[in-house]
């Protein structure tokens, strides 16, 4: 198992019908690409670290899923597209379970 950390920090002046729409579409993400196992987001409490971020755990049973996952036309095309235009900046990491 492949687990996918995502930490994402909003620009500043970024209002919340953005970010709700944000969210919205990491969620979606879970059943639109195949090979996701299990996927959770929402934004970050700020009880350490940035209160205006959005953080997403996303999980695969093998490494081609992820692969499929980073390529994907759902991600490359429109969720990381909102990334650039509405983050000023993310952290990811993988481990394996």
């Amino acid at each position: 198992m492949i687990r996918h950390i995502f930490i994402g920090t909003f620009k500043d002046g970024i209002g919340k019908d953005i970010k709700n729409k944000v969210l919205v579409d990491l969620r979606a993400m879970k059943e639109k690409i195949p090979g996701v196992v299990a996927l959770e987001a929402n934004f970050g409490t700020g009880w350490v670290g940035s209160e205006n971020s959005v953080v997403m755990t996303v999980d695969f049973a093998a490494k081609t899923d992820f692969d499929i996952y980073m390529t994907h036309p759902y991600h490359t095309n429109h969720v990381a597209k909102q990334g650039a235009e509405f983050l000023s900046g993310y952290v990811a990491a993988q481990f394996e379970l």
